[in-house]
């Protein structure tokens, strides 16, 4: 049995409480609210954060984490929610997006829900932590919507430096890993909240560098999707952002495909071409290298926790989110 399914098995109890907590909190009246919501709530998905709450409160087995942990995939589906509309997204994990099947006013009435009940599913957890846990919560909510306000921001910028693409992710990637982990450590008596802490924000910038680099090397069947749709879309990903910091170092030829890319005028031949500039001036190899940095730190983050059931959790954890071939 490879890795993912040994991680998945692992977590199948945690998952299926999840999957019925989530749904008990919706209410049923007014359906013109709460079914839209329903439906988004049933759009599949991993788990992965609430996992990740499960995970980090496994030092103490009597640990009421449940509430947690489905605040936090609350707090998640509201971002997708009002991404998609920002967006203009139709389509999310196989599904029309709920503004799409529906309409937009009903799509922000029900992501603004989705986050009062996701303060009701933490404040029903009555946590010994729970102001720590409330500003903890608030902290990671704020910090999502301004990692969104820097990604739109970006998208009319055409001088975006690495750093700053980093701070983006960690804002709307990591901080959201972080919140659950923190969360998790909390509901467990909130010893070990700062390496967990590390170990999640480490690992979200890790996942997300990997998923700039997985839309040009990974199988498209297996990865879900569309092989270039970065590049398509004009995203600034770690891999753009790096190569246009070597911008006045390239020929012509390749200094124009940075421009199209930007201006998202690109053609299918432009996606093949870029795969090949990035990996002959080396930015594939740096987010290759960014990764493997990312994950050490992540995993030494871990060194000091005596639980080994709950450090092995952890680290199966990141090597299912951090495991797809690249």
């Amino acid at each position: 049995m490879d890795k993912s399914k040994i991680f998945l098995s692992f977590t199948e109890s945690a998952r299926k409480q999840i999957e019925l907590r989530l749904l008990e909190l919706i209410p049923e009246a007014p359906k013109s609210l709460y079914d839209p919501i329903r439906y988004t709530m049933e759009s599949g998905g991993k788990r992965i954060r609430p996992v990740l709450t499960y995970l980090s409160s496994l030092s103490d087995s009597k640990a009421n984490w449940l509430p947690a942990a489905c605040a936090v995939e609350l707090l998640h589906n509201f971002t997708l929610v009002h991404d998609d509309i920002m967006d203009n997204a139709a389509w999310r994990r196989g599904k029309k997006t709920m503004h799409t099947l529906l309409d937009v006013n009903t799509a922000i009435l029900a992501g603004d829900t989705i986050i009062a009940l996701a303060e009701e599913s933490l404040a029903s957890g009555s946590y010994e932590f729970a102001d720590g846990m409330l500003k903890e919560f608030s902290f990671g909510f704020r910090s999502v919507c301004e990692g969104q306000a820097y990604d739109k921001e970006f998208e009319t910028r055409n001088d975006v430096t690495a750093d700053e693409y980093i701070r983006m992710i960690d804002l709307k990637s990591a901080k959201m890993l972080e919140l659950a982990a923190v969360l998790g450590a909390y509901s467990a008596g909130g010893e070990h909240v700062e390496a967990v802490r590390e170990f999640a924000h480490h690992t979200g910038i890790a996942f997300q560098i990997r998923d700039d680099l997985l839309d040009l090397t990974a199988d498209t069947s297996a990865f879900g999707k569309t092989f270039g749709g970065d590049i398509s879309e004009g995203k600034r990903t770690f891999l753009f952002v790096t190569a246009m910091s070597l911008f006045d170092q390239l020929g012509d030829h390749d200094r124009d495909l940075l421009i199209r890319i930007q201006d998202k005028a690109t053609t299918e031949h432009d996606i093949h071409h870029a795969r090949k500039l990035f990996t002959d001036i080396g930015v594939m190899q740096k987010a290759k290298e960014a990764i493997e940095a990312e994950t050490i730190i992540a995993r030494n983050a871990l060194n000091d926790i005596p639980d080994e059931n709950m450090k092995k959790g952890l680290l199966e954890f990141g090597e299912y989110l951090l495991g797809r071939e690249y």
